[in-house]
């Protein structure tokens, strides 16, 4: 187990030494939008998320918010910058009897609608609270009908968040419900009374295995992830570039109970492996939640975990080596954030959200802070934007600092202008102690940040995989850049962000290829894409698109170590390249020929550093392209 100490970071630049050129900028726009939520906290320290879903089909997005003792809350996109609470004509007007904590929506029995699973905490029972179901809504066309028990969800417990994966590739999302108690026998309005006077006994959380949208069966202890820990966040990942779905876990209070977990899914067996320890991940800290990013473009996957004060970094080494703790090296680490007022406060991090903030194709970051209930403390959250590889705060500039008590977060385009925008779920304090600051209730910001760079949407539409894509990966290659993004059923803290990919381009108008690695294992390639459109691409079953007629390309030897040759015949006289990919999708090498003869071939001499294993070699003209595979051995 891994314990992650304070750094003490030394020589902070001052805020108004940073240059003004290109910086993010927001507008809080919640007042305007018609947005009034703040999450009402049951005797302390818990909530809330939110999830982004376009519940009615009409092509905007939509929020649905958790509001712990209040009324959840579900706001209609009106498509002119405002938002319609329209919880009780959708039939989510019955869900203030729960203390609900966090959400996740999936396309659960593929009719097309997107259903959504409300997570639980508490059942109020006069000032004491017990464990209590949660709830399973079915999309009957625009109105929630209550399935769980119909589905299959009877279990009564105290769960944080819910997270949507479908781990064995059928094509129906699988569920991971993330519980914080398993018992609790006290109260919660002393922060430090839970962990430390016995009364708590950790959750032990539950995957349901989704049986081809008739229903749930619960089968963590089948699929060997039945584990006991204080859970706030579990995330659907391909860590391993395998092509399934492995499973992250990050728990709360990890040092005294169970440290951060991570599990190989063993795909196509049924089983998962838990291998956190030798990943180096199992750092045992007070995780709240969990984003991911390729931060470096090497085509593996990192993770960062929110956490008090030091929030790791890990970066991905590759399916053989540890992760790699990088989050100083990299310029997220902060023991201290500055509140408004100049002076120094610890960070209580919590939501967490990469996206490419001025579409100059790196990853930026947003990660939302608040202070513990009852205790009040100004917690500013931080906009990360990444400089060449190193992030800098720029959350005083982006007007997105705000010091309240924050807690989920997601970015969606509400406006649909191209590029992301943020919702942060804030809490009400659970005292009114006057410390000097106002707190605010949730927020939502448009990003007005000024860039003439392109950009491009994907909406993936499954047809084996779930309906929006989920546990899907997207790959982008431009010249010799790898943009990657993977469509999560739940992540940052108890949220679930936009399914639709955003990508940033910089200057680039045109997208050389586009990879989409659909979580039922089909793969689709598109070539030549335009930018600055939401593209919305079907998944094609077990074909990538229509070959190059009467075309072949030959490899000579098949199974080649120092030198190849690959032989081509065209129906005509024409130019052409050759783009040869690894297994991961990561550009190996590409060869060009101009003015190419009909029948010909090229040499290519194998660099010496590149790894045994599967390639891919795609021949590509004006007019198609043809793909044949080879064994370097």
């Amino acid at each position: 187990m891994k314990y992650l100490y304070p750094i003490n970071l030394t020589g902070l630049s001052c805020l108004f030494s940073i240059s003004l050129m290109a910086q993010p900028s927001f507008q809080n726009v919640t007042k305007e939008a018609g947005i009034r939520h703040s999450f009402e906290v049951f005797q302390g320290t818990f909530g809330g998320g939110a999830v982004v879903i376009d519940y009615n089909q009409d092509d905007w997005e939509d929020l649905y918010i958790s509001s712990g003792q209040g009324k959840d809350k579900l706001y209609k996109n009106n498509g002119d910058g405002t938002f319609k609470d329209v919880s009780q004509e959708a039939g989510l007007d019955f869900l203030d009897s729960y203390v609900s904590q966090g959400a996740a929506v999936a396309d659960v029995n593929k009719d097309g609608w997107p259903d959504l699973f409300v997570a639980s905490i508490a059942n109020i029972v006069g000032e004491g609270f017990t464990e209590a179901p949660n709830i399973l809504l079915i999309n009957e066309n625009g109105i929630f009908v209550d399935r769980s028990q119909e589905f299959g969800i009877v279990e009564k417990t105290f769960s944080s968040s819910a997270s949507f994966g479908d781990f064995n590739r059928d094509g129906f999302p699988d569920l991971y419900v993330c519980n914080y108690f398993e018992k609790y026998n006290g109260t919660l309005d002393d922060f430090h009374g839970p962990q430390q006077n016995g009364d708590a006994v950790p959750g032990i959380d539950l995957l349901y295995i989704n049986d081809s949208g008739k229903g749930f069966i619960e089968s963590s202890r089948t699929l060997g992830v039945s584990r006991r820990g204080m859970t706030f966040q579990a995330l659907w990942t391909d860590f391993d570039n395998d092509r399934d779905l492995d499973l992250m876990i990050v728990n709360d209070f990890g040092y005294r109970r169970m440290p951060n977990l991570l599990f190989r899914n063993e795909y196509p067996i049924n089983t998962f492996t838990e291998i956190a320890k030798e990943k180096e991940f199992d750092y045992g800290i007070n995780a709240m939640g969990i984003g991911a990013c390729d931060i470096n473009s090497d085509g593996w996957m990192d993770y960062k975990i929110t956490n008090i004060r030091s929030s790791p970094f890990f970066v991905n080494q590759g399916s053989n080596l540890p992760f790699q703790e990088n989050s100083d090296k990299l310029g997220s680490s902060f023991n201290t954030v500055r509140a408004n007022g100049g002076f120094l406060v610890t960070p209580y991090s919590w939501g967490i959200n990469f996206f490419d903030v001025d579409h100059d194709m790196d990853s930026d970051l947003y990660i939302t802070n608040g202070c513990l209930n009852p205790s009040l403390a100004p917690n500013p959250n931080l906009m990360l934007e990444n400089i060449e590889g190193t992030f800098s705060d720029r959350g005083f500039f982006s007007q997105t600092n705000d010091q309240s008590i924050g807690r989920g977060s997601v970015v969606f385009d509400y406006d649909r202008d191209g590029d992301l925008d943020i919702f942060v779920v804030n809490q009400d304090p659970y005292r009114n102690d006057d410390i000097g600051i106002s707190f605010q209730g949730s927020q939502l910001y448009r990003n007005d940040t000024y860039s003439n760079h392109n950009w491009l949407k994907v909406q993936l539409l499954g047809s084996q995989s779930e309906s929006s894509g989920i546990g899907s990966r997207i790959e982008v290659f431009v010249d010799d850049h790898l943009i990657i993004r993977e469509i999560y059923g739940g992540s940052s803290h108890a949220s679930q962000n936009s399914t639709i990919a955003h990508f940033g381009l910089a200057d680039y108008t045109n997208i050389d290829s586009l990879v989409i690695k659909w979580s039922s294992g089909n793969t689709q390639v598109l070539y030549n894409v335009e930018v600055n459109q939401m593209l919305e691409v079907s998944e094609i079953i077990n074909n990538e698109s229509e070959p190059i007629n009467n075309s072949s390309i030959l490899l000579v030897p098949n199974t080649f170590r120092d030198q190849l040759v690959i032989s081509y015949h065209l129906p005509q006289f024409q130019a052409m390249d050759i783009t040869i990919f690894n297994v991961q999708g990561k550009m190996i090498s590409k060869l060009t020929r101009v003015g190419a003869g009909s029948i010909g071939n090229f040499t290519w001499d194998v660099p010496a550093d590149i790894p045994d294993g599967l390639y891919f070699f795609i021949l590509r003209t004006d007019n198609g392209y043809h793909v044949a595979k080879g064994i370097k051995s």
